[in-house]
């Protein structure tokens, strides 16, 4: 799916994903607090969760539709982050 984009396709896909991101990680910003990373690095986490996600599924021989595509990318992004946050918390109490 994302190797078959045109480059130009590809920017405007990791913007969109971004812009997305950024306005998720403000909300997340009130409610994860010190146990987030930021607004600007949450939304970073978010989108490389997004595209590792998709990628991971081509790789896996899996093809998306659409929908297929951004409900395994939110999957990955916000699995992603919950296993980041994690880890900040358990080195935290360490």
């Amino acid at each position: 799916m994302l190797t078959r984009l045109d480059p130009i396709w590809l920017v405007f896909a990791v913007a969109a994903v971004s812009m997305l991101a950024y306005l998720f990680s403000v909300a997340l910003q009130g409610v994860l607090r010190d146990a987030g990373f930021g607004v600007v690095a949450n939304a970073a986490v978010i989108t490389a969760g997004f595209f590792a996600a998709i990628h991971l599924g081509n790789s896996r021989e899996m093809r998306f539709d659409l929908a297929g595509g951004a409900l395994t990318g939110v999957a990955g992004a916000f699995v992603l982050l919950l296993a980041v946050v994690l880890l900040k918390a358990a080195l935290k109490r360490l």
